[in-house]
């Protein structure tokens, strides 16, 4: 029998050994207002994937006429920031989509 423990399994037994050390400075959340639709968290975390940025935390609101995400991530280029949100913004389920400085409550200590 093996007592091999997976990264994962580790993590929820030992969460503060793999907390992700990234200077605050470099923290930013995009937010992002969506049509109440079943693909428009999910085209969004891929826009973000394909930029080879992997979140921080992600948090998903669903209210009566739109959803709210909310991704805290590493700052990117500007460029490459501007990019991601205009091909954010072209998802025809998408309100609105800004990006802005992490908030200190949403970081873990």
């Amino acid at each position: 029998m093996s007592y091999a423990v997976s990264r994962a399994a580790s993590a929820r037994l030992n969460p503060v050994a793999f907390e992700t050390k990234v200077p605050r400075e470099r923290i930013v959340t995009l937010s992002v207002a969506t049509d109440p639709c079943p693909q428009a968290l999910i085209r969004v975390l891929g826009l973000i994937a394909q930029h080879g940025v992997l979140p921080l935390s992600i948090e998903a609101v669903r209210g009566e006429t739109a959803q709210h995400l909310a991704v805290d991530m590493d700052h990117l280029p500007e460029a490459a920031l501007t990019v991601l949100v205009a091909k954010i913004e072209a998802i025809v389920a998408v309100q609105s989509a800004t990006v802005h400085p992490v908030e200190r409550h949403r970081l873990l200590a």
